[in-house]
């Protein structure tokens, strides 16, 4: 996720901080320091950050009982509104789900259960007080999680309720159809929560709002994913694409841009693949260091790999989360394609125009020419070879996705 700041490794997951993260504690030490001086400021740190502690173990309980089920886990990041565990894939096994949508509350469970014999049981859950000492911060965090396991098990998403309600709809119905339900019933609380929020709390209005637009893109993923099931990387991908060399300028790749359409590149020297380069990257560098710096200096090693006879849908799952801007198609070695969330756009949107969906791909469209295209400088229709790109972290292993 842009904009998240990588802290630590555990079980071969990242932990990232987001920006606004920091940003949000810093405003909760001003705000406590201005009511109550330094020790409030402190006191009001230590509590928010030991329970996003708890949130970032509550996303480790999901991300370890994923990864034991096959599911790999790129990373887990820390936003003010909670945590976020990126799945390289969604599980469609319903029981799957299930084990790994339990494995987060359970987790704040346990902790509540190690807590509460210290503190006692809180007189409320909902509301939870600066404290002013250790007693007072450990009652907190008893609070916040029992207040944690309650309401993740709301049946909407992206709460663990909607997950679970979903994994328990999709072992009598389709998965597809096990979504639309359990992001209905999402929309409908997150109606009532903007509802009630109107009368009782602002805060209402905001995790309605948040629990909407969650249901509706968990929704929209899952129907996209049906759709792209069957669909080889072959039959949407480009083969007529531009290519850098590492040392080319970041001038350069700017002026491709402009002239090719391409949102990323490959860069390649002597037939060597080295990496991919972004739009992102290039404006990014162009910005910081001026139109001649080299392309080699900002290409991402951490190259998606994938062959035409593979299935869209995973490389879909990349893009979707952040892990690739577009993937490089190699066959027999040589690199044959580029696959962008536009050509998987376009094909998405020619689908849903077209009358008859039934005829849709049931042959397979005519393969293109590989030919070079006229006036697409470095346009790569003489394949290289590929060898496989060396990371920037030699020692530290891949990330697998929650």
């Amino acid at each position: 996720m842009r904009w998240s700041i990588p802290v630590g490794r555990v079980f071969g997951i990242t932990l990232r901080l987001h920006v606004t993260f920091l940003i949000f504690l810093a405003i909760i030490a001003y705000g406590s320091f201005a009511d109550e001086g330094l020790s409030g400021a402190g006191w009001a740190v230590a509590m928010f950050s030991s329970v996003f502690a708890c949130i970032a173990l509550h996303e480790l309980g999901h991300s370890v009982v994923a990864q034991q089920l096959g599911v790999q886990v790129k990373s887990i990041t820390l936003l003010p509104i909670g945590g976020i565990a990126a799945l390289r894939s969604i599980p469609e096994n319903p029981w799957h789900e299930i084990a790994i949508t339990l494995a987060g509350p359970m987790v704040n469970a346990a902790i509540a259960c190690a807590l509460i014999p210290l503190v006692g049981l809180p007189s409320h859950w909902l509301i939870v007080a600066v404290p002013h000492d250790l007693h007072g911060l450990l009652l907190a965090l008893t609070q916040a999680n029992i207040t944690l396991f309650l309401f993740n098990f709301i049946p909407a998403f992206p709460m663990d309720g909607g997950r679970l309600l979903r994994a328990t709809l999709a072992l009598v119905l389709p998965y597809q159809r096990a979504t639309t339900i359990a992001a209905m019933v999402g929309q409908g609380l997150a109606i009532v929560f903007i509802l009630v929020g109107l009368k009782i709390s602002f805060w209402l209005i905001i995790i309605g709002a948040f629990i909407f637009m969650g249901a509706e893109g968990e929704e929209r993923i899952v129907r996209t994913r049906s759709v792209l099931r069957d669909l080889d990387v072959e039959d949407v991908m480009s083969r007529d694409f531009a290519r850098l060399s590492p040392t080319d300028s970041v001038a350069r790749g700017i002026e491709l841009i402009y002239q090719t359409g391409q949102d990323a590149f490959p860069v390649i020297h002597e037939g060597q693949l080295l990496g991919i380069v972004s739009r992102s990257a290039l404006v990014e560098a162009f910005n910081a260091h001026g139109a001649g710096s080299l392309v080699g200096e900002i290409a991402d090693h951490d190259v998606v790999m994938v062959s035409p006879r593979d299935k869209v849908v995973h490389a879909y799952e990349g893009i979707v989360t952040g892990e690739t801007t577009s993937a490089i198609v190699v066959d027999d070695g040589q690199v044959v394609g580029l696959l962008s969330p536009e050509n998987i756009n376009r094909y998405l949107v020619v689908q849903s125009g077209l009358k008859s969906p039934r005829r849709a791909f049931s042959a397979a469209p005519p393969r293109p020419a590989t030919s070079q295209t006229p006036g697409l400088p470095l346009a790569s229709s003489g394949v290289p070879p590929i060898v496989t790109p060396r990371s920037r972290e030699e020692s530290v292993p891949p990330p697998g996705r929650a």
